[in-house]
């Protein structure tokens, strides 16, 4: 499970209207490991089919061996598919685990930011009578600065997953 929301802040998080993320950055990473591994799987499989394609080409002749060879060497092949099939792979698997990294620097962003605003309702709250009641006044514009804020990381977020 990945990094979940302090239980101090769960309430300050829905008084401003958001929801935790459901996204688990450890299972994004796991994810993007494996697409990482499968990349050699995958070149292995195609070292393996092209060693028993060309010992079939070697131990047959006529039409068939002769197109069945055309049809492997041709553009749409087996070989050829998984021969691009392995960058695609590592570039899947890196680009997984970059949104696995962009999942937890929001997350460890909105501690972060809520942290802070606890901090000033806190502290409003604290000199309310020595102000006589108008630092509360000041709760609801840290309560917009902060969803503010966490609309900017969001859209920060979202423009890093989709734009790099």
């Amino acid at each position: 499970m990945g990094l979940q929301l302090p239980g101090e802040l769960v309430s300050i998080l829905g008084m401003l209207g958001y929801d935790w993320p459901t996204s688990d950055e450890e299972r994004l990473f796991q994810l993007g490991q494996l697409w990482v591994e499968f990349a050699p799987k995958m070149e292995a499989a195609g070292a393996a089919a092209l060693a028993s394609a060309s010992t079939y080409w070697a131990n047959n002749q006529g039409e068939a061996a002769q197109a069945f060879q055309a049809w492997w060497n041709g553009a749409d092949s087996p070989a050829n598919a998984l021969a691009q099939g392995i960058p695609g792979a590592s570039l899947v698997g890196a680009g997984i685990m970059v949104c696995a990294g962009v999942v937890l620097a929001l997350k460890i962003q909105v501690i972060v930011q809520l942290a802070i605003l606890a901090v000033q309702i806190a502290q409003a709250i604290a000199t309310a009578a020595v102000t006589f009641g108008a630092s509360l006044l000041e709760i609801p514009v840290f309560k917009m600065i902060t969803s503010m804020i966490l609309d900017q990381l969001i859209g920060m977020a979202v423009d890093a997953v989709l734009n790099g």
